[in-house]
């Protein structure tokens, strides 16, 4: 009998150099990932005091800001304790501390921060300082 085929040691060993390679790949994805998050926190973080600041403007209304850092999510409100305008959670590797302001501050009808200053935000092993500007609520990012 002429049967032809591979033996479990060459299956193996081309099993082993596949597992390699992939293995490899998956380890170049990670800075990616962490990347994508930084991006979508950002992004999604400005977007949402934009509309904060429009819905203010708007309703001709106090808009309430918080961050509640330890359970990694925030929400907008309308006065102290009014009507809920937004509620995000972001992801578990995004950390924000308060700078030079409190993790919480209010736009005024106006369009106006009631604070101005700084949060920082760690996201893996990278560090970014979140800046707010006095006047009309404008906000930057830089690394730090």
């Amino acid at each position: 009998m002429n049967e032809k085929g591979f033996t479990l040691t060459e299956t193996l060993f081309v099993f082993s150099i596949f597992l390699i390679i992939a293995s490899i790949t998956l380890i170049n994805l990670k800075p990616q990932s962490t990347y994508f998050t930084k991006q979508l926190f950002f992004s999604q973080f400005k977007s949402d005091l934009f509309y904060a600041q429009q819905y203010a403007i708007s309703h001709q209304t106090v808009i309430r800001v918080n961050i509640i850092s330890d359970r990694n999510y925030y929400y907008i409100r309308e006065k102290f304790d009014g009507q809920l305008v937004l509620e995000r959670e972001f992801p578990m590797d995004v950390k924000v501390t308060p700078g030079s302001m409190p993790l919480y501050f209010e736009i005024s009808a106006n369009g106006n921060l009631n604070y101005f200053g700084t949060y920082f935000i760690t996201i893996g092993t990278d560090k970014y300082r979140m800046v707010f500007l006095i006047g009309s609520g404008r906000v930057y990012v830089e690394k730090e």
